[in-house]
């Protein structure tokens, strides 16, 4: 919830005079407890996973996105993006020539195989789980907002949430699909959309930007 509303607030104001928000978190991140043994460096691939891990206390972090990166430096590690993605961080890992052992702290449900891939290239990784991802039912608002025919702007972070937006939708409205990224748009493949697009670069800020143009076209023509 505080994600999407930080999102919402990150628009400009112009855009969100343009649009009646409507928020329907589709996860809910439930933390783990544990004694979390950690060897050598950490990946963060999230910052869920900064959030619900131990403190960093200096130690290295490699770490996908600027907002991953941000938060693990807010939380005592010594952060370094290694990545837009899994699988740069991957490829700028083995490229480094990594001689350390690597624990990547992440949710339950996660893609890219992180940790086994390093390990099948030489590069000892472990996979340590601090939260779980629940999915979420639809609000009764955003139910309500499909089943009007009215346009609808969706922005879609991951293939998970993006999977469970689908299942549940069922709906009139004219659906505006802003993905992510390919694996994104691919879990909404079967619906009937009006648009459908897609980032340039998987970030946050990208996502920004698309939906600010985007929601200008609709409204404005």
């Amino acid at each position: 919830m505080a994600a999407s509303h930080a999102f919402w607030e990150a628009l400009k104001f112009e855009t969100r005079q343009l649009l009646l928000p409507i928020v329907s978190p589709l996860i809910k991140i439930i933390p783990l407890t544990g004694n979390f043994e950690i060897s050598g460096s950490v990946i963060f691939s999230s910052v869920n996973g900064v959030l619900n891990g131990p403190a960093g206390d200096g130690r290295i972090a490699y770490c996908v996105g600027a907002m991953t990166t941000q938060a693990a430096l807010t939380a005592g590690w010594s952060a370094i993006q290694a990545g837009e993605t899994a699988n740069q961080l991957v490829s700028n890992l083995l490229n480094r020539n990594v001689d350390v052992s690597l624990t990547h702290l992440s949710g339950f449900h996660t893609r890219g195989n992180i940790a086994e891939i390093l390990s099948a290239a030489g590069v000892n990784t472990k996979r340590i789980v601090v939260y779980d991802q629940e999915n979420c039912a639809l609000t009764s608002q955003a139910t309500e907002a499909l089943t009007v025919n009215f346009p609808l702007l969706v922005p879609l972070f991951s293939p998970r949430t993006a999977h469970n937006f689908a299942g549940q939708h069922n709906g009139q409205a004219g659906l505006h699909i802003i993905a992510l990224s390919q694996d994104v748009a691919d879990q909404v493949s079967d619906l009937t959309l009006e648009t459908l697009t897609l980032l340039d670069h998987p970030t946050r800020l990208a996502m920004i930007d698309k939906t600010q143009k985007v929601a200008s076209a609709l409204t404005l023509g």
